[in-house]
């Protein structure tokens, strides 16, 4: 039975520690309480800290000892008595010679530990969340009313302790929602029983080109054009004197705003309601749908331009050759792929304009805009204007809805004009303009777009014979004329067939799983002979036909080469085409007997002497094949 001598005492240490406690929470609080505890208790020291569960190791968060503060202390658990009333869950007194029984404690002996007392402190789910603890210099042999104070102080801790734990979740929880509204693409606006804007985040002062401090207390309705500013003034009206339920406030409605320079833009809204206080409140969730049909509008372009891979595809055809006058070309697009200069692609049909073009704007310090890619040839003359600079909703029969021109899509990047030969004259002082001024205005609008373009431009037609026959304005060819270069012919290329042909035949393989053999040589003589008028893009199509077209591992290109365009001969002993007129170069000679050696190579495994061998294959002694082994720097393919 607990006396009145005893009651009084513990209510005189529990007024002392409240007077100096009760004002105070989080980690002021438990900075007082271990300080007037360890006066109160009469003891040298009392700290209480957390658990630190995966590092095993507990952290103060006040220590009080010998008259101050011990700062940042933290220690392992392991061969502790703090350890017991982790582990044990239960209060746990050591009354003397605590170091005698915790020897491996490294703190026990600064401390001067002699005696030490400790209680867990829970959480919500049973789990233990840390502790509180006192030690002291001398035998402690606490009295009923000194334990039934560090009891009753250690559910106190206890319950500061989940408070604030809490309010530290809450905190990390509201710095995360914070961080998600704050980075969101989407604008955020949030709106009070009055319509006016009270809160906002900052994708919404881009969407409307206002600052967050313009946007709040603005009336909502101010930022919408007059139909989804009067939507808009509908469901507000409608949820707010409604029950919660009944009103559908709208998912992904188009709406349209005004931005900061009066512009139109369309949005995807979505309309949400809640109270906070009794307060009615409602969130519009706006997604710029002009960013969005932007970006489709220029994947449909793209995937236009992949349906028509040709010299279009830069996975599948590279800048491949060898000869000097592709050497000089690539040097040329080196000097000039890092200025904003106009070049102009000139060269017959099927040369790899595209690609060139697409390299060129790899190079440049635009790589990382998009490269935009108009068929000048392929649009029709009264689609033409509203192709290059976009059209308004209804400025002419089936415009339903706005839609950005290409010179709008390659803002910032590079604009591929092919075939920019076939241009319809009346259009031509409107792009003239555009590569003058740097700006347009939309077919059916009356707002200027200012727009940086960097444009490559390419033709197989001779402008300047254009000019003299009037079919193409003499300014607009010299605006293009900037920077000419000249994209060399396939026969002009020397040796380079081979190497494309090549190239076209592994592509082809991998598409159709077929297995194909190396050339041999007289399909290397046989293309050596043809005059490619058709140029990279006849090629293609002829070792596509001859792969797809193939009864077994060799290509039969004499099936897909027109006849008439060669004059040979029948093939000779050594299975080679000779031609009656076609002379070849020294170049084309020293490729071609190349090409012959790596095919015997390849087709006997490279076995150079002995029976079955290439040199065998090749009618040469075995010395005369490792000569010309080392002197063609031939080397064996690693295997895939």
């Amino acid at each position: 039975m607990v006396t009145k001598t005893q009651t009084d005492d513990i209510n005189r240490l529990v007024r002392f520690i409240v007077e100096h406690t009760h004002t105070k929470f989080g980690r002021d609080y438990f900075k007082v309480l271990v300080r007037h505890l360890s006066e109160a208790l009469e003891v040298k020291g009392a700290w209480v800290t957390e658990l630190l569960p995966k590092e095993q190791t507990l952290r103060s968060f006040a220590f009080w000892f010998n008259g101050g503060y011990v700062n940042h202390y933290e220690y392992s658990l392991t061969n502790t008595p703090c350890e017991r009333v982790i582990t044990d869950k239960a209060c746990f007194l050591v009354a003397e010679r605590v170091i005698e029984l915790f020897p491996d404690d490294p703190d026990l002996e600064p401390l001067n530990a002699v005696s030490y007392m400790g209680q867990p402190l829970f959480g919500e789910d049973g789990d233990v969340l840390g502790h509180l603890a006192i030690i002291h210099d001398a035998p402690l042999h606490p009295s009923e009313e000194q334990e039934a104070v560090f009891s009753l102080f250690a559910q106190r801790a206890n319950a500061e302790l989940l408070r604030l734990k809490a309010n530290e979740a809450l905190f990390e929880k509201k710095k995360h929602l914070s961080a998600l509204i704050e980075n969101m693409n989407d604008a955020i606006l949030e709106i009070d029983s009055l319509g006016f804007v009270s809160l906002t985040n900052p994708a919404a002062s881009i969407l409307f080109g206002l600052k967050e401090s313009e946007l709040s207390g603005s009336l909502v309705y101010s930022l919408f054009e007059e139909d989804s500013a009067a939507y808009l003034r509908g469901v507000l009206k409608a949820s707010r004197t409604q029950p919660e339920g009944t009103v559908e406030t709208g998912s992904n409605k188009e709406l349209q705003v005004f931005n900061k320079n009066g512009d139109i833009v369309p949005v995807g809204a979505s309309i949400c309601r809640y109270q906070v206080s009794h307060e009615l409140y409602h969130t519009l969730l706006l997604r710029n749908l002009k960013e969005l049909r932007r970006a489709e509008q220029r994947i449909r372009i793209l995937e236009d331009d992949a349906s028509h891979l040709g010299l279009g595809d830069k996975n599948s055809t590279p800048i491949l050759g060898e000869c000097s006058a592709l050497r000089k070309v690539l040097e040329d697009i080196q000097h000039v792929a890092k200025s904003n200069s106009t070049v102009l692609l000139l060269g017959e049909s099927g040369t790899g304009k595209e690609v060139f073009a697409r390299n060129i704007h790899e190079r440049s310090l635009r790589s990382h805009k998009p490269l935009i890619i108009v068929n000048c040839a392929a649009i029709p003359s009264n689609l033409i204007e509203s192709e290059f600079f976009g059209h308004e909703k209804g400025a002419f029969t089936g415009a339903l809805q706005r839609r950005e021109g290409r010179f709008s899509l390659a803002d910032g990047g590079t604009l591929f004009l092919d075939e920019v030969g076939e241009l319809p004259l009346d259009m031509q002082p409107k792009l003239l303009r555009v590569l003058q001024e740097g700006e347009f205005e939309t077919l059916g609008g009356n707002r200027t777009v200012k727009v940086d373009v960097r444009v490559i431009a390419a033709t197989n037609r001779n402008l300047h014979e254009m000019v003299k026959a009037g079919t193409f304005r003499e300014d607009l060819y010299y605006r293009l004329n900037v920077i000419p270069i000249h994209l060399p012919s396939l026969r002009e290329r020397e040796g380079d067939v081979v190497l494309l042909a090549d190239l076209f035949i592994k592509k082809f393989s991998r598409q159709t799983g077929k297995k194909i053999l190396p050339l041999n040589a007289g399909s290397i003589a046989l293309l050596l002979s043809y005059q490619w008028p058709g140029n990279i893009r006849e090629l293609q199509h002829v070792i596509e036909r001859a792969v797809i077209l193939a009864k077994d591992e060799n290509l039969q290109l004499e099936r897909f080469i027109p006849s008439e365009s060669l004059n040979v001969s029948p093939e000779n002993e050594h299975g080679m085409i000779i031609s009656d007129q076609k002379i070849l170069t020294a170049h084309q000679l020293e490729a071609l007997e190349r090409k012959n050696l790596l095919n015997a190579l390849e087709q006997t495994a490279w076995k150079i002497s002995g029976k079955n061998g290439a040199a065998s294959l090749l009618g040469i002694p075995p010395s005369t094949l490792s000569s010309k082994i080392k002197a063609f720097g031939l080397r064996r393919r690693s295997p895939n």
